[in-house]
Order: structure tokens, then C-alpha cells, then sequence
């Protein structure tokens, strides 16, 4: 092999920030916060940037390292926003299904 096959790519940085995010996501959390913190919690979820682990990133070329770090914190904020935002509608769905449920019995 040579060394430009040894190099990682571009694409393979952004694919692996984006596994790397996902598999990091603490998913439960950002639910419960978009559920109990409201619109408060979706603005944090919206603001927040994890850092990815520094141990990911070592003798990892500038470029990689610069591309890597970027999706990943892309990635984490779409999946706290997304977490975040369902566990505020969910109050909603439900207090809906409620009021439809109470109605049938009347």
C-alpha cells in the first residue's frame, strides 16, 4: 500500500463523524429536556456543539481533523434538535388524543 491509501479521506471523515454522532447522541436526555424544558430546551438543543473526543482525532491530518469536527458537531445538533423537538410535541399529541378520547365518551 501506499501512503495516499493510507490517508484518510474527506468522505470518510464526514461518514465517520456522522456514525461517530449518532452512536454518541444521548438520545433519552434531549428527549426529556425537549419535554420537560419546552421551547427552552429546543433553544439549547438548537445552540449546544458537542466536541468530538480528542482521542478520535489524533495524528489525523489538519484537513480531516477541521471536516471531522465540523459534521460531527453538525450531526449531534440536528439529532438534539430532532430529539428535542419531538419531546415537545409529544405533550401536545397527547393532550389532543385525550380531548378526542373524552369527547367519544360524551
Amino acid at each position: 500500500m501506499n501512503n495516499e491509501q493510507l490517508q484518510p479521506t474527506s468522505a470518510d471523515a464526514q461518514l465517520r463523524a456522522e456514525q461517530d454522532a449518532e452512536s454518541d447522541a444521548k438520545k433519552v436526555s434531549w428527549f426529556f429536556i425537549g419535554l420537560f424544558g419546552n421551547i427552552i430546551g429546543v433553544l439549547i438543543a438548537s445552540i449546544y456543539e458537542p466536541t468530538p473526543p480528542a482521542s478520535r482525532l489524533l495524528e489525523k491530518p489538519p484537513e480531516y481533523t477541521a471536516l471531522y469536527t465540523d459534521s460531527y458537531k453538525a450531526k449531534s445538533r440536528s439529532i438534539q434538535l430532532r430529539l428535542s423537538l419531538i419531546g415537545l410535541v409529544v405533550p401536545f399529541v397527547l393532550m389532543i388524543l385525550w380531548v378526542i378520547l373524552l369527547r367519544s365518551l360524551i
